[in-house]
């Protein structure tokens, strides 16, 4: 006999988000959020011990602006795991830097994720090379799960096995003079342009990088960053893309260019807020990011991370970088007490 006391899937709430996802449908951005709130606060006992510690309940709140955020370090707590009671066929781990406890973003299945990668992303369907393990090296990457997906499973063209490029399959693509898209972490593309001659790229191609500077040494800006990977492949600085996005979330924001702003797809909402107040800034002044992303549905919706951005009247933001004094020790052992 099941277990009674988990809840079932919330099917009305997933279908009309999966509708919305996929169609932009009728319903509005803040009534579906404080319906997935209400699933979120009745089916997760971590995050509504955390929202009542807030004086926040389905009851007082009234816009997504008020839902509570949870920082993106409750991820590390393994006693108390940020899920709506599901269970988990799929757990990704967030890769942390050395000083870090890793986190876990915990999902009954990988429906909505991919759903979301499906619908936001913004490269041309050109043949894909992926600097990056696949996911059947990296079980729990999501990075690597979501290139797995856009490939449709096929792993042939990851080119990085055992931490050893192998860039035959790549090669022979640009034989034929056909335009690709090559997407890998800033570390891998640093790597590559240190160990092998210049790869120019057929016209045009997209190059994708998924940040990932945090705890390596790596110090140029990005606007060098960008100047090197466009000398190296021969691409336009246009052509030349970031994807933010973390383990702790179920959508990515992309920015084209060295200067380029991030957006998020519509099912998400963005929020820069004062690190000491807690509140809303406005546009042109940097604070905290926080993020909305309704395809967290098995999780907790709406992130703080600890990431500094500056927001503009376009919803669009601009990622200044990681707060280096987000940290402070300690911190975990009280969301641990508030989370229980």
């Amino acid at each position: 006999m099941p277990d009674q006391t988990i809840p079932p899937p919330p099917l009305p709430v997933q279908k009309e988000l999966s509708n919305f996802i996929a169609h932009e449908s009728s319903s509005s951005f803040s009534s579906l959020a404080l319906r997935i709130f209400t699933h979120q606060f009745l089916n997760n006992t971590p995050y509504q011990n955390f929202s009542k510690h807030l004086n926040c309940t389905p009851q007082n709140i009234k816009n997504w602006q008020s839902i509570p955020a949870v920082p993106t370090s409750a991820f590390k707590l393994p006693s108390h795991p940020l899920t709506c009671g599901q269970h988990s066929t799929k757990i990704f781990h967030t890769s942390g830097t050395t000083t870090e406890t890793h986190g876990s973003h915990h999902l009954p299945d990988t429906s909505l994720y991919e759903l979301a990668i499906d619908h936001s992303w913004p490269l041309p369907q050109h043949t894909r090379f992926f600097l990056a393990p696949s996911a059947s090296q990296a079980p729990h990457s999501s990075l690597s799960h979501m290139l797995s997906h856009l490939n449709h499973g096929d792993h042939s063209h990851f080119l990085l096995h055992d931490s050893q490029f192998h860039l035959a399959p790549l090669f022979q693509h640009l034989s034929s003079g056909q335009p690709l898209s090559l997407i890998g972490t800033a570390l891998a593309f640093h790597h590559l342009m240190e160990v092998h001659g210049p790869i120019p790229l057929p016209p045009d191609s997209q190059l994708l990088e998924t940040g990932g500077y945090k705890g390596s040494s790596l110090t140029l800006s990005k606007p060098e960053f960008y100047q090197k990977l466009s000398q190296y492949f021969s691409i336009p600085l246009a052509q030349i893309h970031n994807e933010y996005g973390m383990t702790e979330l179920s959508s990515q924001a992309y920015a084209s260019g060295p200067e380029g702003r991030h957006r998020f797809p519509h099912w998400c909402r963005h929020l820069i807020i004062d690190p000491d107040s807690g509140q809303p800034l406005p546009s042109g002044q940097m604070g905290y990011l926080i993020i909305h992303d309704l395809a967290n549905l098995h999780s907790v919706a709406k992130i703080r991370t600890q990431d500094l951005a500056i927001g503009h009247p376009d919803h669009t933001f601009t990622l200044i970088g990681r707060d280096p004094s987000a940290l402070p020790r300690g911190c975990s052992r009280s969301i641990d007490h508030t989370l229980s």
